[in-house]
């Protein structure tokens, strides 16, 4: 019966972080370049049940003898891992110079943030009152040279990344890729960091005037959750059931 408890808690504990994974993907359905995250589950080892006091007879001499074996146990499952989708989310026309999109999925713009240098393919961009180009959120994005870019008049950008402004060639943007996507941790939004060195792309493939909207796909999400809420409560009702029964023990054991 404890053991049931154990089983019946853990398998809750892993529907709870389904359910953060699953609410956060809802939350940015609507976030320029996001990429849903999936919780990949591993089960604990079963253990192999057999029958107490009592062996197979059904082996001849000299054979030993052994247990009845009944099957094995379940012990419960915990989270492996969190893996991130990354495939290229819908293209939507925008027709706006300040909306950037990258052509190849394992490509990413680079940015500052107060704390460190973040990576994002959230290209909706924007110019502040400094004539900085930022993103959405206002952190910088960064040039070829990690240097910020400024703006005057008229801008454009090219597939290679090259801007152009008042029909002057000033800056490239920096568009990088990594060995490993799947090391990439998210910050926030659209927003990643990660320890390794970053590849400058010689052909990134910028499509201006086209944002990436995110490949989060709300009615499959919301199915999840269901599913996630209804095997919580089912084994919200192990739990109260393997509770009812020791404490019928409990009682039977009180009165001898």
């Amino acid at each position: 019966m404890i053991k049931g408890i154990y089983t019946a808690g853990s398998g809750m504990m892993l529907q709870m972080a389904r359910q953060d994974v699953v609410a956060n993907n809802l939350a940015n359905v609507n976030t320029t370049g996001f990429k849903k995250s999936s919780a990949v589950a591993r089960a604990f080892p079963a253990m192999l049940m057999s029958r107490l006091g009592e062996l197979d007879t059904s082996l001849e001499p000299p054979k030993p003898q052994k247990p009845v074996i009944i099957g094995y146990l379940g012990t419960g499952a915990c989270v492996d891992g969190i893996i991130t989708d990354n495939s290229l989310g819908n293209l939507k026309q925008t027709y706006l110079a300040t909306d950037l999109a990258l052509g190849t999925v394992d490509t990413y713009l680079v940015v500052e943030t107060p704390n460190d240098i973040a990576y994002t393919r959230g290209g909706s961009l924007k110019i502040n009152g400094d004539g900085l180009l930022t993103t959405n959120q206002g952190y910088p994005v960064l040039d070829d040279n990690y240097d910020y870019i400024y703006l005057e008049g008229e801008f454009a950008v090219d597939e290679m990344g090259y801007i152009t402004d008042n029909g002057e060639e000033i800056a490239r943007l920096m568009v990088v890729r990594f060995d490993n996507q799947e090391e990439l941790e998210k910050l926030g939004g659209s927003l990643l960091i990660t320890d390794q060195e970053p590849e400058l792309v010689d052909v990134p493939e910028i499509l201006s005037g086209y944002l990436e909207e995110s490949n989060v796909v709300a009615v499959q999400e919301m199915v999840t959750l269901i599913n996630v809420v209804r095997s919580y409560e089912a084994l919200q009702k192990v739990i109260q059931s393997e509770d009812e029964a020791l404490q019928t023990v409990l009682d039977e054991v009180g009165r001898i």
